[in-house]
């Protein structure tokens, strides 16, 4: 009799046992599920389709060294501010941006964090102006200005004064551009989707790095730099139908990335030698 209790308790331990088991299985294959089920709000890219960069990423967060359950649900914006009413509202769980723009926000925000992406991937990208591949004379004269900015070390005080060592909560001012009698008109398009780097303050007005940089390229280059306010998403259609003769800012990956380096480059575009990188995080609400 008492084996035969103790063989009852030993299969009630088991099936105990198994559906314990069961329910943790089933509560880490929910956690698993949870973490791929991240949305991260992305800005809309230059010229690559929302696929293409899918596409891309999903075999960069494959690859060795990369976190083990990476997100693959990217939600695009085409513009910044439409992306962080996305993480406000719970579209979005997490934000992708530059590390300059992360901390922009935040200083301004208590309620964000930087994630820790638990990801071994490090990927940055470089910025240059892009120009119509048919303005070969426009990009030798914007890359001579930018490498001169960088060898007299004016590209690194600008840097320095407007990005890096902006205060808390501090609004870098407008530069006035330069005007000079005669000379031509050079229209430059800026978004204010990447604060601090390209601002447009609450009045409407650029500020800060990039009007310092094209009040600098205009110098440099004998012209007269007209700004145009365009969004993110808008910046390959105005560069292509003329009304801009220069878009501030687009990218390439920077140094040994996964990425190609022309994924996002628009047939009938060129791009100027680069003048800033910075590294690509994650940003999320406070938990």
């Amino acid at each position: 009799m008492r084996l035969a209790k103790l063989a009852k308790l030993a299969v009630c331990f088991t099936v105990v046992g198994a559906l314990v088991a069961g329910c943790g299985g089933q509560k880490a294959d929910e956690g698993k599920k949870a973490k791929e089920d991240i949305k991260i709000g992305m800005l809309t890219h230059l010229n690559a389709s929302e696929q293409k960069i899918n596409e891309i990423l999903k075999k960069v967060h494959d690859v060795p060294g990369a976190r083990g359950v990476a997100p693959h649900n990217y939600i695009y914006y085409d513009k910044l501010t439409s992306m962080q009413m996305g993480l406000d509202s719970g579209s979005v769980q997490e934000m992708s941006l530059y590390d300059s723009v992360a901390k922009y926000l935040i200083d301004r925000n208590d309620k964000l964090t930087i994630t820790d992406q638990g990801n071994g991937m490090k990927l940055s990208d470089s910025f240059s102006c892009a120009v119509r591949k048919d303005d070969t004379a426009l990009k030798q004269e914007l890359d001579k200005a930018i490498e001169g900015m960088k060898q007299d070390g004016t590209l690194d005080k600008l840097v320095k004064t407007y990005i890096t060592d902006l205060k808390k909560g501090e609004e870098p001012p407008e530069v006035p551009m330069p005007k000079i009698d005669g000379a031509p008109a050079l229209k430059i398009a800026v978004t204010g989707d990447l604060p601090p780097f390209d601002l447009v303050l609450a009045n409407g007005k650029a500020a800060g790095f990039n009007t310092a940089v094209l009040s600098e390229l205009g110098k440099r280059t004998g012209k007269n730099v007209e700004i145009i306010y365009i969004d993110s998403a808008a910046r390959a259609a105005a560069l292509s139908s003329k009304k801009v003769d220069v878009v501030f800012w687009a990218t390439i990956p920077f140094g040994d990335s996964p990425i190609p380096r022309d994924v996002d480059k628009p047939e009938g575009m060129e791009l100027t030698v680069p003048y800033f990188t910075d590294k690509i995080v994650h940003v999320s609400k406070k938990q």
